[in-house]
């Protein structure tokens, strides 16, 4: 009957031991056995509910819109400067990161665009106008 006593006496020292003392980092062979079965359960698991989208920061937002207001008054003082060097090809430079930057907020905000390289002033309104609905502004 005393065995019995220091069996579970041991035994409830054991629990207590483990739920005080750090986890120990798996065995070899625990970590393989998890790697073969968390294989195929974690393709099973992602394939009946796929993980949630992503919440875009709102630090990378804020970001963004501040990017694109500097780009859009360094546009305005180039488009207002007559006598400036190379003002083209500054103008062509700025106009283009400017068409990036507004790809990237369009993604960002959800807005569904067509890629296209050379943005016309009518895409380029029309994202403008998507976005600012939308509750973006710079």
């Amino acid at each position: 009957m005393a065995w019995l006593v220091s069996l579970g006496v041991f035994l409830v020292l054991c629990v207590l031991l483990g739920l005080i003392l750090p986890n120990p980092p798996p065995s070899r062979l625990r970590r393989d056995l998890q790697g073969r079965v968390g294989g195929p359960i974690a393709r099973l698991r992602t394939r009946l509910r796929p993980p949630p989208d992503p919440v875009p920061d709102p630090f990378d937002t804020l970001r963004l819109q501040t990017r694109l207001g500097c780009l859009a008054g360094k546009i305005r003082t180039v488009e207002s400067t007559p006598h400036i060097y190379a003002r083209a090809h500054r103008l062509m430079a700025l106009e283009a990161a400017y068409d990036d930057l507004l790809d990237e907020a369009c993604r960002l905000a959800g807005v569904p665009t067509t890629p296209a390289k050379p943005h016309s002033e009518q895409k380029r309104w029309q994202e403008e106008q998507e976005l600012s609905a939308r509750g973006w502004t710079w």
